[in-house]
């Protein structure tokens, strides 16, 4: 007997449909997974927060309890730092907050959490404890000059029996004397600040009181500016004649008196000593580019070729007082410049007295040769500044002004008058 064909095998076709269904599984699977490690995290976050919602308000009841204010506020606290964070205060609990702030004297957040309340569920109780709060207290801002130094107690005229409104003034004054403005609540009365009088009215807002120091009164030192100062400007500079130290023996041949427009920029501090008077440090580079002169004429080169021009390359340091009065600014003082030049052009002097003992070195120079004459050195020069400002506009912590500069320095041998245009930033004056 011939053996039977073996039956086609048709498990294949089902192990390919289970690798299928596996593999579609396991995407399924996966993007479970996926799902879970994103929603997870904020499911539990909330329910963290719920638990915590749970344990601060069963810890707060237990210290109302014990009549532990102090400790009940704390955790109240806890609560509005959940409330934050999407959890919703009961009635309850802002009960006990409304509790804690009143036997601890502070009304004003005491007021805030029965407005809370309110909304939540309209509470009799709570309507006639809002109504009695503004039926005894008002709103002030008491604001303190910087410059206040005197005492910063708020006194009242009549000094209240009741003990949650001797206990708000005590609060105000806990902020007040740790340098802080006051916000807030205070019992309907007359105060004092030193020599300021106020009148809080009962269920009004009486605004902002400002505390200034008056005459006679203590006064706490304040720089009345301070910070970084930068300048920059387009300036003219002019090396004059030489005078009689210039031309002597010891001086030697010198370049002719030349000129020139340039650049000057410089940083610095800039302070206010007071509200109007300060003083600056300013240090900085300042040149000069200028064709080539010599007493007073261009030079030429006969042959066409090019004669190279002048120039200064200063580095300064500016010591000044200053003034502003509102938008106008001023400031003078003594500056230093330590440098070099190079300058095309000797002066006519030892053309025109080639014997002369200062000459000597250049005997035989000529005119001509002294029109082409290269000379380069070294420049220090002292004398003094002054600028004139008009603050435009402010930049952050900055005022920026348009400057008038000018100033002469001299080297013993000539002097170097100067000008300069320019945009002056400066720290903002605060009493501005």
């Amino acid at each position: 007997m011939s053996p039977r064909p073996a039956p086609t095998p048709r498990f294949f076709f089902h192990t390919r449909l289970q690798a299928r269904l596996l593999l579609r599984l396991t995407a399924s699977a996966a993007a479970i997974g996926v799902a879970a490690s994103v929603f997870a995290p904020s499911a539990l976050a909330g329910g963290v927060e719920k638990a915590e919602h749970v344990r601060v308000s069963e810890e707060m009841r237990k210290l109302a309890q014990r009549n532990a204010w102090s400790a009940v506020e704390a955790q109240f606290q806890k609560l509005i730092a959940l409330q934050t964070a999407g959890e919703i205060l009961t009635v309850a609990e802002l009960g006990l907050g409304i509790q804690a702030a009143q036997n601890l004297g502070d009304i004003t957040a005491a007021r805030s959490r029965l407005s809370q309340a309110i909304k939540i569920e309209v509470n009799p109780d709570f309507q006639a404890q809002l109504a009695a709060i503004d039926a005894n207290y008002g709103h002030v801002t008491v604001a303190y000059d910087a410059r206040y130094g005197a005492d910063r107690t708020i006194i009242p005229a009549a000094p209240p029996f009741a003990p949650d409104q001797r206990a708000s003034i005590s609060i105000a004054n806990t902020a007040v004397l740790s340098e802080q403005d006051f916000d807030g609540l205070l019992p309907a009365g007359d105060y004092t600040v030193g020599s300021t009088v106020f009148v809080v009215a009962a269920g009004k807002d009486t605004g902002s009181v400002a505390i200034t120091p008056a005459e006679g009164e203590g006064r706490a030192f304040q720089f009345g500016w301070m910070g970084p100062r930068a300048s920059v400007g387009v300036s003219a500079l002019v090396a004059g004649e030489l005078n009689t130290h210039g031309t002597a023996a010891d001086a030697g041949l010198q370049a002719t008196h030349f000129g020139g427009v340039g650049a000057r920029i410089g940083v610095g501090v800039d302070v206010g000593l007071t509200d109007n008077l300060g003083v600056l440090a300013e240090v900085g580079y300042h040149d000069l580019f200028g064709s080539e002169r010599i007493d007073g004429e261009a030079v030429t080169n006969p042959d066409g070729s090019t004669v190279q021009g002048n120039s200064i390359h200063l580095g300064y340091g500016w010591l000044a007082g200053s003034l502003r009065v509102g938008k106008f600014w001023a400031a003078a003082g003594p500056i230093w410049g330590v440098g070099g030049g190079s300058i095309t052009g000797a002066d006519g002097f030892c053309v025109s007295n080639p014997t002369d003992a200062a000459c000597v070195a250049s005997a035989g120079l000529g005119e001509e040769n002294a029109r082409f004459q290269r000379l380069s050195g070294k420049i220090m020069a002292g004398g003094a500044a002054a600028s004139v400002s008009y603050a435009l506009f402010d930049v952050g912590p900055f005022s920026g002004a348009v400057s008038l500069t000018g100033g002469a320095q001299t080297d013993s041998y000539r002097l170097y008058p100067w000008g300069e245009a320019g945009l002056t930033f400066a720290p903002i004056t605060k009493t501005d």
